[in-house]
């Protein structure tokens, strides 16, 4: 099962829309069941190997926010403006330590990670027998109250633990808005604001964008919580 579960994380992972001068790392990365990712390879003379990134690292913090899965540290790597010098903290040996990363632009045309894909022929009988057919799709984003909230596959629904068709994945949140101080973090899930459901970006853009204060309802852990931002 465990294999299965790796597989079905990066072939559903939401496809970014990259621009020009995306930050970039070098490295290969893929879920775990456990908190951060893995690091299946690194690029040479890439800023992780300068920065001294090794395979089977798990990274576990990415620019003092934590790692929730390969979505979420891709849209953090994205989002680096190049040539910015970031902390990472990775676990080796189980032992954690920081590394730090200065982001450049892509030498890629696929974005700031290279996301390892196993060949689909080698678990194809196996996925047609015990899971839904997987889904490939680009990625809704909207931004409101220094939040950015991107869609959610049935697949990372069932990854994160929201129930339904409900929730939108928290992929990051400005350091300085009353989100960040009411403590909100990256890897969230919103499932309501004001105790009205959401299920897309756009539902979270529509209920918060005249709010001055509003209650989410989020799950971190596969454990539910209210978060009361007050702006």
């Amino acid at each position: 099962m465990k294999p299965m579960f790796i597989v079905m994380a990066v072939l559903v992972m939401t496809i970014p829309s990259f621009a020009q001068d995306s930050g970039w790392i070098g490295v290969s990365i893929a879920e775990q069941p456990d908190s951060g990712v893995l690091v299946r390879s690194v690029e040479a003379n890439s800023p992780a190997e300068r920065a001294g990134l090794k395979t089977n690292d798990i990274i576990v913090q990415y620019n003092k926010q934590d790692v929730v899965g390969v979505l979420q540290l891709t849209r953090l790597v994205n989002e680096t403006p190049v040539g910015r010098s970031v902390d990472v903290v990775i676990r080796r040996d189980s032992r954690d330590q920081t590394l730090r990363v200065m982001s450049e632009k892509s030498p890629f045309s696929i974005g700031p990670l290279h996301i390892q894909t196993p060949k689909v022929s080698v678990f194809r009988d196996q996925i047609s027998k015990s899971v839904a057919p997987f889904q490939v799709m680009t990625s809704v984003s909207m931004t409101q109250s220094g939040i950015r909230a991107d869609s959610l596959t049935p697949q990372l629904r069932e990854f994160f633990g929201v129930t339904n068709t409900e929730g939108v994945l928290v992929a990051s949140v400005d350091s300085n808005s009353a989100a960040a101080r009411a403590g909100l973090l990256a890897g969230d899930v919103i499932t309501s604001v004001d105790g009205k459901s959401i299920s897309s970006p756009q539902d979270f853009s529509r209920e918060v964008r005249s709010k001055t204060t509003f209650a989410l309802k989020v799950v971190r852990n596969k454990q539910e919580r209210e978060i009361r931002v007050e702006r």
